[in-house]
């Protein structure tokens, strides 16, 4: 079966700066989410090395405001691309349905299709 098929969550590819701190070693990074969904990201960061099943705290770059959207997950995989370089897969600790839509809204991602 493959990957995109078991997804419960329409994934986008996007292009956000993001801040993140490792919470169990207290260790800060950037890097960028390349796909966002309800669910999860996906993230390219730069790292000697991150664990799986690390948890993480994220701050996405919002261009609108000074305030940086906060959501957290659990590394599920990663990948590495090149040395320091990693592909890594978040799932969020929570769902948050109205937080992801203002983000996709904001990045062009979705239009509202309010008239």
């Amino acid at each position: 079966m493959a990957m995109d098929e078991r997804r419960m969550f329409k994934r986008f590819n996007v292009e956000i700066p993001v801040k993140f701190l490792v919470v169990e070693e207290n260790k800060e990074g950037t890097g960028k989410i390349v796909d966002i969904s309800a669910g999860g990201v996906g993230l390219v960061i730069t790292l000697e090395r991150i664990q799986p099943l690390s948890h993480l705290e994220m701050w996405l770059e919002m261009p609108e405001n000074d305030e940086p959207y906060h959501i957290s997950g659990q590394v599920v995989w990663l990948r590495q691309v090149q040395p320091h370089v990693h592909r890594v897969g978040v799932q969020f600790d929570k769902v948050d349905f109205m937080g992801m839509s203002k983000v996709l809204r904001v990045k062009g991602v979705l239009r509202d299709t309010a008239a």
